[in-house]
């Protein structure tokens, strides 16, 4: 799966955070594989571990908690509302058919639905002007 500069940079600067930390504290064990998240002992996360960290980072921030596929979903979302086919965003997540991706993701959101209807308009307004300049 391809990742912009932007998430790549960041997970570089993670990296190295976690170094410094591995070195200065012998406490932290270095992976073997190199991972970028692991726990201090160097073990790969488990699925309970993140949803526990989220599950406390949403109650100091006084968040409800819904749950890790919110991320997932979220991800679709905006995916969509970006203007990403969802022949993409099927891709992107995994799925065995387009449908499922629309079935799932494609409820249509006010974005997604002004977008839409502005290239109508644009579409509509295009065709009503060359329209009118061969009349002319």
């Amino acid at each position: 799966m391809a990742l912009d500069d932007e998430v790549l940079r960041e997970l570089r600067k993670f990296k190295l955070k976690q170094n410094e930390m591995i070195i200065g504290d012998m406490s932290f064990r270095q992976n073997e594989d190199g991972i970028i998240f692991q726990n201090f002992l160097g073990n790969y996360l488990t699925p309970s571990t993140v949803r526990d960290s989220i599950r406390d980072y949403c109650e100091k921030a006084s968040v409800d908690y819904k749950g890790t596929h919110g991320f997932r979903h979220t991800h679709a979302v905006l995916l969509l509302e970006s203007g990403a086919s969802i022949k993409f965003v099927s891709n992107r997540l995994g799925h065995k058919t387009i449908k499922t991706t629309a079935d799932t993701y494609l409820d249509i959101t006010e974005k997604i639905k002004e977008d839409e209807l502005k290239k109508f308009a644009s579409y509509t307004s295009r065709k009503t002007v060359s329209a009118r300049n061969r009349h002319e």
